[in-house]
């Protein structure tokens, strides 16, 4: 399925009756949309490096500098069961150059690393990198950032001097929005995610201080910390 297959499934989703949207907009709103399927379903591939006896091994060429993560190292290869490097003995980080992989150890100069990561998806005129069974999720996707954008051009216009126009006009900028959640409810319920996943990170800190007298404390005294 290539680019103007979704370009048909958006527009059948949207139905822009009145033309607001334009071409290079929901072509733009499929591009996010790939790139928002890309972090929740990344494209996972292969490739062997070279080491060079040191405690680095090159990146595969194929890396994406802060789009890609590593997810094993294979060595040696070809051994069953697979042999993979334990994940504290390496990791990827920046360097001058940009990301680069450290290794705990060193391995022999020339022995070849099979290195498993991560890659965004590709979407053009030729390619197309997303599952048959996803691809109604990334139309689905760039649907609810284009009812957004209407949303957003129908509770912006405050130019009607009519009040039932204004009226109107609140009433189908509720609408989109009410269609922008419901495709990315779809989109979520598709792929099998909780939109609640990411959640503020907290912790609970015990500040061992003595009261604003500089006097020991009455409940918890250090005695007991």
């Amino acid at each position: 399925m290539a680019l103007t297959d979704y370009q048909t499934l958006v527009d059948d989703l949207v139905r822009d009756d009145a033309g607001k949207i334009a071409t290079p907009q929901r072509d733009r709103a499929i591009g996010l949309a790939v790139v928002r399927y890309g972090q929740d379903r990344p494209l996972t591939t292969m490739e062997d490096v070279a080491a060079d006896g040191s405690s680095y091994l090159p990146l595969p060429a194929a890396w994406d500098d802060g789009g890609s993560a590593l997810m094993s190292l294979e060595y040696p290869i070809g051994e069953w069961p697979v042999s993979y490097l334990a994940h504290d003995a390496y990791g990827v980080a920046h360097g001058p150059m940009g990301d680069e992989i450290r290794l705990a150890g060193h391995i022999q100069v020339g022995a070849l690393v099979r290195a498993m990561f991560t890659l965004g998806h590709t979407l053009d005129e030729s390619t197309d990198t997303v599952p048959d069974a996803d691809r109604e999720a990334v139309a689905l996707y760039a649907s609810a950032i284009l009812m957004d954008q209407l949303a957003s051009l129908y509770s912006g216009d405050g130019d009607s001097t009519i009040s039932a126009d204004s009226v109107e006009h609140r009433s189908q900028a509720q609408e989109y929005a009410a269609r922008a959640r419901g495709f990315r409810t779809r989109y979520f319920d598709a792929l099998g995610i909780d939109p609640k996943r990411q959640v503020a990170a907290c912790a609970v800190v015990n500040l061992d201080l003595s009261n604003s007298l500089g006097r020991d404390r009455l409940t918890h005294p250090k005695r007991y910390r």
